[in-house]
């Protein structure tokens, strides 16, 4: 599910963005805030896309989003703004892009269907994982595999290795359809990452060994193989 959070010291144009975004995405999760300091106060790091007046009062807007992003935030900030020249002091967050008031609900819905579409595209290219209150976005073809170690998952990665909460089974269903394949209750492993492999192991491109399941050697055989075939250019 997308996540959308809302903030605006003015609760009509909370109210008027929220009722239209769950008229036309109703499976979207909306939440409204009515300042800086109450969204900075949130669990703003599960947040897809921010709608951020600048103009509020206590925190202003740009300067809950820098804060935002010192916080680990990586998501899309998008400002509602009813001077223009403001953005231009905006530019060190990387907003993806600025509503001007009076809100025009058309111009709104192509914004918010672009920053949608973007979420959904990176969805497809990243694993995203919270670890230590930040939020990392992890290039699927950079993930080596991720190891189930009781209630925590270390992902190991091109980049290292980081370890969050979270159940195996719910990782493989999210990973559906993108290369990977569960070799043992504890490892599920990348394909694309695996360079040769026997009865009771498969070794990665970075020289790891993980462990391969004897009831699952049959499947991951003709899964690699599928894989492989899929892969070969002509």
């Amino acid at each position: 599910m997308i996540r959308i959070s809302l903030c605006d010291d003015e609760n009509h144009i909370t109210g008027t963005l929220a009722a239209n975004i769950k008229g036309i995405r109703p499976d979207i999760e909306v939440l409204s805030f009515d300042s800086g300091e109450n969204l900075l106060d949130s669990k703003y790091l599960f947040n897809d896309i921010v709608l951020l007046d600048i103009e509020m009062t206590g925190i202003n807007g740009i300067e809950t989003a820098n804060q935002l992003r010192k916080g680990g935030y990586e998501g899309i900030i998008i400002f509602l703004t009813s001077h223009k020249e403001m953005v231009f002091d905006s530019f060190q967050v990387k907003p993806h892009n600025y509503i001007v008031k009076p809100i025009d609900i058309v111009k709104v819905n192509n914004i918010l269907n672009d920053a949608i579409n973007e979420v959904i595209d990176r969805r497809n290219t990243h694993f995203e994982a919270v670890a230590n209150n930040h939020t990392f976005r992890i290039q699927i073809e950079n993930i080596y595999y991720f190891e189930c170690n009781g209630r925590k998952i270390d992902i190991h990665s091109k980049n290292g290795t980081i370890t969050i909460l979270g159940k195996m089974n719910q990782i493989e269903a999210s990973l559906r359809n993108k290369q990977f394949f569960r070799c043992h209750k504890g490892y599920l492993v990348n394909l694309e990452h695996v360079c040769e492999f026997t009865n009771n192991e498969i070794i990665l491109t970075d020289n790891q060994k993980v462990l391969i399941s004897r009831l699952k050697i049959n499947s991951f055989k003709e899964a690699f193989k599928a894989f492989m075939k899929g892969n070969i250019k002509c």
